[in-house]
């Protein structure tokens, strides 16, 4: 089968994926919207398994091309490759709305790809009318690809079927963490690992001072904060006034090659965001073999973490929950720790790269078997896009 996937630029998380997707006989090709993005700071990927076919560059990297430039590139390149499905990898930009008005047009199946949850940003209601744009916009695809349960909730409620949702699309390689992490530990310093963008909703100012009070309280590890954002130096001059520098490091951000060292001689991770659709370090985290604690406000925390049993989950704005599951964390036992990573890592099984190859595989040719188009999402489709642009 012919498949193109269509998403902003290409990640590491994405790379492996589409590689094993590649792996399982699919004839691959890769439309990058935006790929001078620089959103995240991934190395440019490269891949001998599938075709990467990229939009012309933009004046505004962080932006879609015009609709006309838009549509010349889709009617070019997909009339060219001629493919069975087509995978969208979100439905909000411009070019994301001008693929499904063309897949419709031509009537090839589209699947809308998505990690969004009920949950908003800043836990406020969902605006009504943008739901029902999303319903009826949602009615021209043939397929969706989710990441878990909330996310499929999520699409249930806007109107999408149960039977035409397949998961896991957020899924990372557990192999490559699980090899390269599993020898023993390098030195005897122990430390909780956060991974992160350095953003507000990540809620990492609260992190430290959950951390300070662990200190206080007689904790003996310490942190460490890894990634890239706006917040770097406040964070960096917040550490300094609450807790012991020598215990506690904020690192800009790292290539997965580098990254994986501290996932190696972690001791633990935390992932504390106000707000996250899913938050694949945790799988990162779990496949690392490190305990891990996690806002109940991320996506991933219904699939991936049962408190007290594969993790442990918190209200992020209780920083005395975090202190305390901290203090726990350290003061597991080798047994009941060995026992938690155990339940974890066989549960995220389920989320593995085989998994969402043979899932994605039904998706596609459940689409193509039962294909959609409707008029009225075309119609509102162009309407809604012509107004973006």
């Amino acid at each position: 089968m012919k498949i193109i996937i269509v998403l902003r630029n290409i990640g590491p998380y994405h790379q492996s994926r589409f590689e094993s997707l590649a792996n399982d006989n699919l004839d691959l090709y890769v439309f990058e919207t935006r790929p001078e993005s620089k959103e995240y700071l991934w190395s440019p990927s490269n891949s001998p398994k599938y075709q990467v076919i990229k939009f012309p560059k933009s004046i505004f990297p962080e932006k879609d091309i015009s609709n006309k430039e838009i549509d010349y590139f889709y009617k070019k390149n997909i009339s060219l490759i001629n493919p069975d499905a087509i995978i969208s990898v979100g439905w909000a930009d411009r070019s994301y709305q001008r693929l499904l008005l063309y897949s419709n047009s031509k009537k090839i199946p589209c699947i809308i790809v998505s990690d969004s949850i009920i949950k908003t940003e800043r836990n406020s209601r969902r605006f009504l009318l943008k739901e029902i744009i999303k319903k009826i916009i949602l009615r021209g695809y043939s397929a969706a690809f989710v990441a878990g349960k909330e996310s499929r909730e999520y699409l249930i409620k806007l109107g999408i079927e149960d039977q035409m949702i397949f998961q896991p699309w957020d899924v990372v390689d557990n192999c490559f963490f699980e090899k390269l992490t599993s020898k023993s530990k390098q030195n005897e310093y122990k430390y909780f690992l956060c991974v992160s963008r350095l953003l507000e909703r990540k809620n990492l100012f609260n992190l430290i001072k959950s951390f300070s009070n662990y200190q206080k309280e007689g904790g003996l590890w310490g942190l460490k904060i890894i990634g890239s954002g706006n917040l770097y130096l406040k964070l960096k001059e917040y550490a300094e006034c609450l807790t012991n520098q020598e215990k506690i490091q904020i690192i800009n951000w790292l290539q997965i090659n580098d990254l994986v060292q501290y996932y190696k001689n972690a001791s633990a991770f935390i992932l504390p965001s106000y707000f996250d659709n899913w938050g694949l370090v945790v799988n990162e985290a779990i496949s690392s073999g490190l305990p891990c604690i996690v806002s109940q406000n991320c996506g991933c925390a219904v699939d991936l973490i049962k408190n007290n049993e594969t993790g442990f989950v918190f209200n992020p704005s209780n920083n005395y929950e975090l202190q305390n599951y901290m203090k726990k964390v350290e003061n597991l036992t080798k047994d009941e720790q060995f026992k938690m990573i155990s339940l974890a890592r066989t549960n995220l099984k389920n989320y593995d790269l085989d998994t969402f190859s043979k899932n994605l595989k039904k998706s596609i040719v459940f689409s193509i078997n039962n294909p959609r188009k409707s008029l009225f999402s075309s119609l509102l489709l162009r309407l809604v896009s012509n107004i973006c642009s």
